[in-house]
């Protein structure tokens, strides 16, 4: 994933003139795409405006069992213990392997989807498992499980040891833990947990995610075409979890992030008493959620991306994690998750 860069003044001018929005990623001049046809009604694209953090909806705290942020710290320690996990490496087939018999142990029948990219001639892989609800609309939570590749760049400063704790892990490791909460829990909606391969950017830089997300832009488009020949319940909304277990954490407000559902994150947060490690600070980062608010699906993305100095950094290691942060997020994911299912499931029907 990468921040959003300023947008320059006297562009900001002309799209207000123009009666557009122009906003320049990090990675230069590049533009979110256009509204997709068949964008649902109240999906904000591409959203730049805070909310307002005096407009809390009375959400119910919903706590996760006390150990949960221990069983994900646990999950995390182990993915690191394999060593670098993009693909093609040893690593990351230890890691597939992992998630995978982690899941089937609650009785999950996991979905592998592999694909080799045509362009690229890499493999890559996507996991999920279902947990059905009393309707058949789903919302997604998801992270990717890949870490950034930091061998092989032309730049030595770009080649170091990496582990990925925090980025890659400790969504992995969240969502294995939240999994058997989740599975043992009746809802409104199925939850579908999915783990993506290649959010990482092949380049050391991000180039508008040219050679990056590929697992959440082969999920979204294949939910399309699923959609299309009636195969497939539709999306209802997306939690992405990335960069959740950082000791000093701090999840920004991600601008590119559907409003109602960072008003949904920021009340969640302050029901559990956990609005110091949130929306201090706000920034737009691309990242797995950008291809389902491409065809119109909310979304939201809790990262912890902006002024961390762990991120795609040697120093993004188990020291710089805490299980108390983990058990943060639980918190408020599964305080969230009730308020999503109301505003985007029930009232759908």
């Amino acid at each position: 994933m990468r921040p959003l860069l300023t947008t320059c003044l006297v562009l900001g001018a002309l799209a207000a003139c123009l009666g557009v929005t122009l906003t320049q990623r990090n990675a230069g001049s590049a533009t979110p795409g256009a509204a997709a046809s068949g964008q649902r009604p109240g999906v904000d694209r591409y959203a730049q405006t805070e909310i307002d953090q005096g407009d809390v909806l009375p959400l119910t705290a919903v706590r996760a069992p006390a150990d949960t942020g221990e069983k994900a710290f646990e999950h995390v320690r182990t993915l690191v213990g394999f060593g670098a996990r993009y693909t093609g490496m040893p690593g990351w087939t230890q890691q597939l392997e992992y998630i995978a018999a982690a899941l089937e142990k609650l009785g999950l029948t996991v979905q592998r989807d592999t694909w080799t990219d045509r362009k690229e001639l890499k493999t890559f892989t996507n996991l999920s498992v279902s947990l059905p609800g009393k309707r058949k609309d789903r919302i997604v939570l998801a992270c990717h499980h890949d870490t950034k590749c930091t061998t092989g760049h032309p730049d030595a400063e770009h080649n170091f040891p990496f582990v990925g704790a925090n980025d890659g892990g400790s969504g992995v490791g969240l969502l294995l833990a939240l999994a058997p909460v989740l599975a043992a829990t009746e809802r409104e909606a199925t939850i579908e947990l999915v783990f993506f391969d290649g959010e990482e950017s092949l380049d050391w830089k991000w180039n508008d995610a040219a050679r990056a997300l590929f697992g959440s832009k082969r999920f979204v488009k294949r939910q399309r075409d699923a959609e299309l020949l009636g195969e497939a319940e539709p999306i209802r909304a997306l939690v992405l979890l990335d960069m959740v277990g950082r000791t000093e954490l701090h999840i920004q407000e991600e601008l590119y992030s559907t409003t109602l559902l960072r008003r949904i994150t920021w009340s969640a947060a302050v029901a559990t008493g956990n609005q110091k490690s949130f929306y201090r600070r706000a920034e737009a980062a691309s990242d797995d959620h950008v291809p389902f608010l491409d065809v119109g699906i909310p979304a939201v993305d809790l990262i912890d991306l902006k002024d961390n100095p762990h991120w795609h950094n040697a120093t993004d290691t188990l020291d710089n994690m805490s299980p108390k942060s983990l058990q943060i997020v639980a918190d408020v994911v599964l305080t969230m998750l009730p308020e999503i299912e109301r505003a985007y499931v029930v009232k759908k029907n």
